[in-house]
């Protein structure tokens, strides 16, 4: 069995993993590097994330010993798309063609994970996702609200991506906002169908949740309202002591554990069905961030797997 054309083998693959571990023909898994920036407004480079996340996931210990598996053979296997060429499309542009990228590849039995770059890259794969779940329901780990009509004038800004999910009529659950303007609280009062879990509110313990994931995941799990869920990660809803490469850092963000925790609770109830990293803008010479980044995107993959798995035993019991 021969890696086919347009799929990375094992010198360049995600997690480095070799033949037939790696073929599209039999893994579960497929993973999309689409990497995009246009619109970054603070740090530049995180066009170089989906590569550099790739590189450094080449040094992740293959077994989980928290599920007593190594999860690349529970999935069949997770194969590598070779990155997308956008061409110099921008914008509207670059979102389709995110989309045409990954929506062949979406299609129940298989998990995407896109890596894009800025979070508008996110779109055309939460669009490809949607086509085949219509129902979904968009988690969203950020700092940032990013439901800004338009950025700097542009409606496809990184800062705008969320705004046009819930345009396009998709349910919003926001979780680990910290950064936000006034335009978009008001959105955020005046939309039903958007929940959002200020990093405060759940982090802090002094607040409302004593910052215990255990008071505050039922919560977001709840918000999802038993949809499938489709999970949209940028790395700056993760704490910046955690992730530090990051194009927008904000501190008080969301913890490793507390992460692994919500993504647990997510993958057990509703389930989720795809998912996009973006964000990671690498810093030379320091791999710690997207090497924490690879490593929790495995871990996340171990634990849908579980999920699945625990999914279908419920409905054998029944």
């Amino acid at each position: 069995m021969t890696v086919p054309a347009g799929w990375l083998g094992q010198d360049r693959n995600f997690l480095g993993i070799g033949e037939p571990w790696c073929n599209p023909a039999q893994a579960g898994v497929y993973v999309m590097p689409a990497p995009y920036e246009h619109t970054s407004s603070y740090i530049l480079g995180s066009d170089k994330g989906p590569s550099a996340i790739i590189e450094a996931s080449q040094q992740v210990e293959l077994y989980d010993e928290t599920l007593d598996s190594e999860i690349y053979r529970d999935w069949g296997g997770v194969a590598t798309a070779a990155p997308l060429d956008l061409k110099g499309k921008v914008d509207k542009a670059a979102v389709e063609a995110i989309e045409a990228f990954v929506q062949p590849h979406v299609k129940p039995g298989r998990f995407v994970v896109t890596l894009t770059g800025e979070h508008t890259g996110a779109l055309g794969a939460i669009r490809a996702h949607a086509k085949q779940w219509p129902d979904l329901c968009v988690v969203q780990i950020d700092a940032h609200g990013d439901l800004r009509r338009a950025y700097q004038d542009n409606p496809y800004s990184h800062a705008s991506v969320m705004a046009r999910v819930v345009q396009d009529g998709l349910p919003l659950v926001q979780v680990g906002i910290r950064s936000i303007s006034p335009e978009e609280i008001t959105t955020i009062r005046n939309t039903k169908t958007i929940s959002t879990f200020f990093a405060a509110q759940i982090c802090d313990p002094g607040g409302p949740y004593k910052g215990q994931a255990a008071k505050w995941v039922p919560a977001v799990v709840k918000a999802c309202k038993g949809r499938p869920v489709y999970l949209t990660f940028d790395c700056d809803g993760l704490d910046a002591s955690l992730v530090p490469a990051l194009g927008t850092p904000e501190p008080g963000g969301l913890g490793w554990y507390d992460t692994l925790a919500l993504v647990t609770a997510l993958a057990n109830g509703p389930g989720i069905i795809g998912m996009d990293i973006s964000e990671i803008a690498p810093i030379e010479g320091f791999a710690a961030p997207q090497f924490t980044v690879a490593r929790l995107i495995y871990r996340i993959l171990g634990r849908i797997r579980a999920g699945q798995k625990r999914q279908r035993r419920a409905k054998r019991s029944r």
